[in-house]
């Protein structure tokens, strides 16, 4: 039985060609070989080193070319010399005059005066009158509007000087961007903008795996006040991008003006957000 069986496994073996072993070899080899081909890559690939994550300092004025400097350093205000205060002679005392008796003057009757018919107001100069004051009224609202907003502006400064307090690792530094090229002693509007989402800006690092980032376009005016703001690409992460809404909807006044009416896109990243 057993020798049978031999027999038929000896035929088998050598109906099958004499390469097929190597070939089965290879077959293996290269079933094996290209997975760790595929998960390793051939040439080290170089890191991307990300632009620093650095604080702003909002008190600072916002330029459009800024110098270079440091964007959290605090510009300090040299005290004013103080002139010394000239001596003062001593007074001579002066003897007072005598007074005189004023002399009295005889009483005058006062003449009558004539009265005079009051004018009668047509209904035309009326309707002036009343154009005048609505437009009077209308003035004075408006400059009621503008010192509201300037009082609104002024107390974000105050809170923000308040909250912002900022140590610059580099002592008496310029203020300046870190990129800066220009010839002006402030920060960029960008980095100002970007600063002051994010102070409004709240969110638990457990609500989010990974790193989401988004992409958001600003439109400001000149005055600072947010026209309209559009994502160009969100993070796909919907409670990150809710998080973003909320801080730019709290960021429609910025603390200053702006050199000019500009347009950001500005894009947020969670990770270098948490690390500020």
């Amino acid at each position: 039985m057993e020798s049978s069986r031999k027999q038929r496994w000896q035929q088998l073996i050598s109906m099958i060609e004499p390469g097929f072993k190597r070939m089965l070899v290879i077959s293996v080899a290269l079933h094996l070989l290209v997975p760790i081909l595929y998960y390793t890559p051939l040439f080290p690939q170089a890191k991307i080193d990300k632009p620093p994550v650095y604080r702003v300092n909002l008190v600072n004025k916002i330029v459009e070319n800024p110098q270079a400097g440091r964007p959290e350093a605090v510009v300090v205000k040299k005290k004013p010399k103080v002139k010394p205060k000239p001596k003062v002679k001593p007074k001579v005392k002066v003897k007072p005059k005598p007074k005189l008796k004023p002399k009295v003057k005889p009483k005058v009757k006062p003449k009558p005066v004539p009265v005079k018919a009051k004018p009668v107001v047509s209904q035309v100069q009326k309707n002036k009158q009343l154009s005048t004051i609505e437009k009077m009224k209308a003035k004075l609202e408006r400059e009621a509007a503008a010192e509201a907003q300037k009082q609104k502006i002024e107390a974000l400064k105050a809170a923000l000087a308040a909250d912002s307090k900022i140590d610059s690792p580099v002592k008496d530094a310029p203020v300046g961007m870190l990129d800066g090229t220009g010839d002006e002693a402030g920060i960029s509007a960008i980095a100002a903008v970007r600063e002051f989402i994010q102070q409004q800006w709240s969110f638990s690092e457990y609500q989010a795996f990974g790193s989401p980032e988004a992409e958001v376009k600003l439109v400001y005016n000149q005055v600072g006040t947010m026209l309209h703001y559009t994502f160009v690409t969100k993070s796909g992460n919907d409670q990150f991008d809710k998080s973003l809404i909320r801080a730019i909807v709290k960021s429609k006044q910025l603390p200053q003006d702006l050199p000019r009416a500009m347009d950001f896109e500005i894009i947020f990243n969670l990770k270098d957000m948490l690390d500020q």
